[in-house]
């Protein structure tokens, strides 16, 4: 194998790759994959995940289905104390790398269909190492569980992913999971005075659901930690009155990310057995234009009394969250993330290699940051100054949902959802409206559709957090 390491045409460096078939040369190995990891020095989990990534491709463009990944070789270019996380990390960018949402694509035959390694085994000759490694995997095969759960969600059509189907879903992962599970209605919502919730919801004729999901954990103490975790989950948004324009429109299907993002990230950090208790309010609804739809001008009263303005039905995430905050704050939390895909404007500021963080504690968000760090999901944060607030201040209400002009949306959109954080309550907020969907700069994501993005990152903070 050393020979063929030095071929002139292959350059060890990041992301390089060089496919040999000795299919006719040799009956225990059909085919071989060279990656380049570059200078050992320079070596992070990113890279690990990334190359595993291009990898991956690789052998599925070359209709390999069964591969075996020579933990070795691995040893040879990475110190003793980081080889256990970097094949970690290289496993994670296998799994994520594996997915495809199909399920309603049907394929020509069977044949087509099988575009996907079937087997992959990490081959290791160290049984200390070995037995470490497999708890490690199993740490990686719930983050496939996890992350294509999100995904799936997300990618669901709006006709078949309705408020009622996700709510329905919640329950069932619930007795998979083992968390409670409880599901608030129309009803429900009208005795918990929800008016910005219900408000979004009224021009549907599908009923929202808010989802109320606990994760306990077992044998800690009864003065635990309780992290709350909030997701925006409008399964379709036509912007309601203030409709939308035509181009792109069937993307808002995704624009219940941030509650996909929590059932994620609340199944993984129950499958890695967080010490910490998760509380996690997921708000479904339509946010649609018939007869009955809020309209601008309109004014509602919010879970905490506070009255809204509405200037424009399309800022309908920070109304729905404004409601589903309050309530979270019922459980008294140490510590609450919320995470949607709120604004266009954070892909103005930010593109789409890092989400916006905003919040009125900066050792949670730079936590976040961390955490987001170490899982490759990168999080940057944006000023949350009160006087931003001034744009919001109403003639006929405590507030307005929005403003006439587009400066500042992003922090605008946090500062709204400020308004319903109480004293003393330490609160992050997450949008992820621009890194949701088509990260495909990214290898180990899909090159369409939803990409699961800090469910990783919300799982390990959860692991994590201490008051």
């Amino acid at each position: 194998m050393e020979k063929f390491r030095k071929l002139p045409n292959f350059q060890p460096k990041s992301g390089t790759m060089q496919f040999l078939r000795f299919s006719s040369l040799r009956k225990d190995v059909e085919n071989t994959l060279f990656v380049g990891l570059g200078v050992p020095n320079d070596l992070t989990h990113e890279k690990l995940r990334q190359a595993a990534g291009k990898a991956y491709a690789k052998l599925v463009s070359e209709k390999v289905k069964n591969v075996c990944i020579l933990v070795d070789d691995f040893k040879k270019v990475i110190k003793p104390k980081n080889l256990l996380v970097f094949l970690r990390a290289f496993g994670e960018g296998f799994i994520l790398a594996s997915y495809e949402f199909k399920k309603y694509k049907k394929p020509e035959n069977k044949e087509h269909d099988h575009n996907s390694l079937e087997n992959i085994v990490f081959l290791c000759t160290d049984t200390g190492l070995k037995n470490q490694l497999e708890k490690e995997l199993s740490e990686v095969q719930a983050i496939g569980q996890a992350v294509n759960l999100t995904r799936d969600w997300s990618n669901e059509p709006s006709n078949i992913g309705t408020p009622e189907f996700y709510a329905n879903q919640s329950k069932k992962l619930a007795q998979k999971y083992g968390l409670k599970c409880r599901i608030l209605n129309k009803k429900d919502a009208q005795k918990e005075n929800m008016g910005l919730f219900l408000g979004v919801g009224q021009g549907a004729e599908k009923e929202g659901f808010v989802v109320v999901l606990e994760y306990e954990p077992k044998g800690v103490k009864k003065h635990k930690t309780t992290i709350a975790f909030v997701g925006k989950g409008v399964t379709f948004d036509s912007g309601g009155i203030s409709l939308k324009t035509a181009l792109k429109m069937e993307e808002m299907k995704h624009d219940m990310t941030g509650a996909a993002t929590v059932m994620g990230a609340t199944v993984l950090a129950s499958l890695w057995k967080s010490p910490n208790h998760i509380v996690s309010i997921m708000a479904f609804t339509e946010n649609m234009p018939d007869g009955k739809a809020i309209q601008p001008g309109n004014i509602l009263v919010s879970r905490s009394g506070k009255t809204v303005e509405v200037i424009n039905t399309d800022a309908e995430g920070r109304l729905i969250l404004g409601d589903a905050l309050d309530f979270a704050q019922d459980f008294k939390p140490d510590v609450i993330i919320d995470a949607a895909t709120l604004t266009g404007a954070v892909s103005i500021a930010l593109g789409k290699h890092c989400c916006g963080v905003l919040g009125n504690d900066n050792a949670v968000i730079s936590q976040l940051q961390k955490v987001g760090d170490s899982q490759g999901e990168r999080i940057w944060q944006l000023p949350l100054y009160d006087e931003y607030f001034e744009d919001l201040k109403s003639n006929v209400a405590d507030m307005k949902n929005a403003t006439n002009d587009s400066q500042g949306g992003t922090i605008r959109a946090a500062i709204f959802l400020k308004q319903f954080i109480r004293k003393g309550t330490r609160w992050a907020h997450l949008d992820i409206a621009s890194t949701a969907t088509d990260l495909s700069h990214i290898s180990y994501y899909p090159k369409k559709g939803s990409s699961g993005i800090y469910v990783r990152t919300l799982a390990k903070f959860a692991m994590e957090f201490r008051k």
